[in-house]
């Protein structure tokens, strides 16, 4: 799927506990939920892109989250709603579900050099096992700050992260109005101590003052396709 590359992308983060009786249903009963909730992913696939992860035993009282994407929101509600309706569905509690958009660089392009770091570094070595989520909010004090005094601020916070580039990936959503939160960062990484030591960093810059939420709840879970996550199930 491709979207024009200045339009905002909607992204919902869905969190799902398996009830107890989808364990009490025969193997066949399983298997015809778990394939019927497959091929509707499939069939929307085209409208909604749909990242997988597991959290059972990582994140409590959840099996596992989606990401949903797409150019409009209603269609991840649309995709929720439906998958609600399936043999599977019927059996999953929706535990939390948040949503924001991805929008331009605010202040980066203010810090050129830095920025041509940030666009210069890749990640490197195998394919990401984890992903972390945590929602961000802000105080009042931060949004009536200047754009000067917010501007040097970021730059204090983004100077730390360089170092990790190589071992974590992270994308940003804007939620302010859309949620109780103002921003969403997801996490990819192999590297659960380094992130850790990354998180610390950024806790020791004077922008962390500024926040009022983070995390709460703080979601991680270990990367799986849709189908994996059903076959688990």
């Amino acid at each position: 799927m491709s979207w024009a590359a200045d339009a905002p992308i909607f992204g919902t983060f869905a969190l799902f506990e398996l009830d107890k009786d989808w364990g009490n249903l025969s193997v066949e009963e399983r298997q015809k939920g778990g394939e019927e909730a497959k091929a509707l992913l499939e069939s929307t696939k085209n409208q909604v892109t749909v990242d997988g992860y597991w959290t059972y035993g990582l994140t409590t009282d959840s099996y596992f989250m989606l990401r949903l994407h797409s150019a409009d929101l209603k269609a991840n509600q649309q995709l929720l709603t439906q998958l609600r309706s399936t043999r599977l569905g019927r059996h999953l509690d929706l535990e939390y579900t948040i949503s924001g958009m991805t929008k331009g660089l605010n202040y980066a392009p203010d810090f050129p050099e830095l920025l041509e770091k940030l666009k210069s570094a890749k990640y490197e070595g195998d394919p990401s096992t984890y992903a972390i989520m945590i929602p961000i909010r802000k105080n009042a004090e931060w949004w009536n700050l200047s754009k000067e005094d917010r501007v040097a601020l970021m730059k204090e916070h983004t100077i730390p992260t360089v170092a990790y580039l190589k071992t974590i990936k992270r994308k940003l959503y804007h939620s302010t109005g859309l949620s109780d939160v103002d921003f969403l960062t997801i996490f990819e990484t192999n590297n659960l101590v380094e992130f850790n030591d990354l998180v610390i960093a950024l806790r020791m810059v004077r922008e962390d003052t500024f926040s009022v939420q983070l995390g709460e709840p703080t979601i991680i879970g270990k990367l799986k396709n849709w189908n994996d996550i059903v076959d688990l199930l």
